[in-house]
C-alpha cells in the first residue's frame, strides 16, 4: 500500500474530488457494483463452466494440495503488504495515494524475501511447522505468489479509487477465461498438483498488468522526487491502523477459514481437503461475485460519507439487509448439492455435495457480512474485528478438532465449523452496526444557540 507532501495542479485535484464524489452517489453507487458484480458474475460464471473439465482431469487429493496452497496465501497474504494497500483508497489526496503504493510494493518485496530466505533455511521444519507437508518443494513458489498478490491488491484498491469500476468487471472476465483455460491445457499434459500451483501462483499479475494499462490514462502523473525519511515515516504513522489493526484481523480471519482445509488434510486426508475445497468454491460463487463488487464500491462509499460528516448506518442497514435476503435461497439451493455436484463434477465429488447442504449456512452468513467488515476501518472497530478473529479462529479451530477426537466423520466436523461460524459472524454483525450507530452519533453537532 502505497505513497509526499507534494501537490498536484489545484484544478485537477478538484476535477478529481468532483469524480469521487459522483462516483459515490446514490445512484453511481448502484452503477458501480452492477459495472463489478456483472463482470465477476460473467466471470464466475467462466469459472463454473471450466469446472467439470477441471474436476475430470484433477483428483480429490490433487485439488487438497491446492487447497493447501490457496490457505496458505490467504493467511500470509495480509502480511506481504502489512495491509497498507487498503489505506490507498482512504488516503487524503491522490499523491499520498501514490506514495502509499509505492511504499505497498516496497514492503512487500522485503517481506517476500524474508519468506524466501525462512523457507530455504527452513526446509522441511517449514513444511511440517505450516501443514503442508505434501506440498514439498512447491512451497518455495509461495513467497512469489505472494508478492504477485501484493501488485494485485495495490493495482485494485488504485483502480477502485479512481472509480474505474466497469474495467475491474472486464479484467475478471478475462482474468477468469485465461486462468482456467490454463489449468485445462496444463492438467492435459500433467494432471498434477503442481500445474495448478504455478497456475495459482502467476494468476495474479495478469489482473494486475490489465488493470495498470486499463487505468494508465487516469492516473495523475508520479511526483517528481521521492519523499524523505521523515516524510516516509509520517505516511506510515498515519495509516498505522491497517498494520496494527487489520492486517493482524486479516491474518486472524484467514486462518480461521482455511483451519477446514489445514486440519481435514492433516488430521483426515488430502482428499476431504479436496472434497471440501472444491464445495467451498462453487459455494463462494455469489460471495465472490458480490464482495468483490459490493466490498470495493462500498468501501469508497462509506470512507466518502464518513469524510463528508454523513451518517453511515442507513446505508450498512440497506446493504446488509439486500445481502442477508439471499440467505434463504443459498440455503435451499444447497439442498439439492448432492446430485448435482455427481451429475456436473463426477460420481467421486457427490461426497462434496453433502458438505454444501452444511456450509451454506456459513457462507450466506459471510456474504451478509461483507458491508461490516469493509466499514471497519472507516469507524474504527479494526481492534475490535482483530479480537473478534481471534476468538473465532479458536471456535472453529475447536470445531473441527472435537468431532475429530470423537473418531467422527469428516461430515460431523465440517457441519460443526459452519454452524458456529454462522453464529459468530452473525454476533460480529450486530456489534459492528452498534459500533457504527455509536460513531454516527458521536459525530453529531449539537443545535447552535
Amino acid at each position: 500500500m502505497e505513497e509526499s507532501n507534494l501537490r498536484y495542479n489545484s484544478s485537477r485535484s478538484k476535477i478529481l474530488h468532483l469524480t469521487m464524489l459522483k462516483c459515490t452517489s446514490s445512484s453511481g453507487l448502484i452503477r458501480n457494483v452492477l459495472a463489478v458484480a456483472s463482470g465477476t458474475a460473467a466471470a464466475q460464471a467462466i469459472v463454473f463452466a471450466f469446472s467439470p473439465l477441471i474436476t475430470r482431469i484433477y483428483s480429490p487429493d490433487v485439488f487438497g494440495l491446492q487447497g493447501v496452497f490457496l490457505s496458505l496465501i490467504s493467511i500470509f497474504s495480509p502480511i506481504i503488504a502489512l495491509r497498507y494497500p487498503m489505506a490507498i483508497i482512504t488516503a487524503d489526496t491522490e499523491t499520498e495515494a501514490f506514495h502509499l503504493s509505492r511504499l505497498s510494493l516496497l514492503i512487500a518485496l522485503g517481506m517476500a524475501s524474508m519468506f524466501w530466505l525462512i523457507i530455504l533455511v527452513g526446509g522441511q521444519t517449514v513444511l511440517k511447522l505450516l501443514g503442508a507437508e505434501g506440498l514439498g518443494a512447491l512451497i518455495l513458489l509461495l513467497p512469489l505468489a505472494l508478492l504477485c498478490v501484493a501488485l494485485q491488491d495495490v493495482n485494485d484498491y488504485h483502480t477502485a479509487r479512481l472509480g474505474a469500476f466497469r474495467l475491474v468487471g472486464i479484467v475478471e472476465v478475462v482474468q477468469a477465461f485465461m486462468l482456467n483455460l490454463s489449468r485445462v491445457l496444463g492438467g492435459l499434459l500433467a494432471p498434477v498438483a503442481a500445474t495448478l500451483v504455478v497456475v495459482t501462483t502467476i494468476g495474479p499479475t495478469l489482473k494486475s498488468t490489465l488493470l495498470r494499462i486499463g487505468t494508465r490514462a487516469r492516473r495523475c502523473p508520479a511526483p517528481s522526487c521521492v519523499m524523505s525519511r521523515p516524510e516516509t515515516i509520517a505516511l506510515l504513522k498515519k495509516h498505522r491502523d491497517f498494520p496494527i489493526y487489520r492486517m493482524p484481523t486479516d491474518v486472524m480471519n484467514a486462518l480461521s477459514q482455511s483451519v477446514p482445509v489445514l486440519l481435514l488434510a492433516a488430521l483426515f486426508s488430502p482428499a476431504t481437503a479436496g472434497l471440501y475445497a472444491l464445495t467451498r468454491s462453487v459455494l463462494n460463487l455469489p460471495s465472490n461475485v458480490l464482495g468483490a463488487a459490493v466490498g470495493n464500491v462500498l468501501y469508497v462509499r462509506f470512507a466518502e460519507l464518513s469524510r463528508q460528516d454523513q451518517p453511515l448506518t442507513p446505508l450498512l442497514l440497506r446493504s446488509t439487509g439486500a445481502l442477508l435476503a439471499l440467505a434463504p435461497p443459498i440455503v435451499g439451493l444447497a439442498w439439492f448439492a448432492p446430485q448435482v455436484f455427481s451429475f456436473v463434477f463426477g460420481e467421486e465429488w457427490r461426497e462434496a455435495g453433502h458438505y454444501a447442504r452444511w456450509m451454506a449456512l456459513w457462507i450466506a452468513a459471510m456474504l451478509a457480512n461483507i458491508p461490516a467488515v469493509r466499514i471497519s476501518p472507516v469507524i474504527g472497530s479494526q481492534r475490535f474485528l482483530l479480537l473478534f478473529n481471534l476468538l473465532l479462529l479458536a471456535a472453529r479451530i475447536a470445531s473441527i478438532a472435537l468431532p475429530w477426537l470423537h473418531s467422527a466423520e469428516p461430515l460431523s466436523a465440517i457441519a460443526s465449523f459452519s454452524v458456529v461460524s454462522a453464529i459468530m459472524i452473525a454476533v460480529s454483525m450486530v456489534l459492528i452496526l452498534n459500533f457504527t450507530y455509536a460513531f454516527d452519533h458521536s459525530r453529531e453537532r449539537p443545535p447552535s444557540a
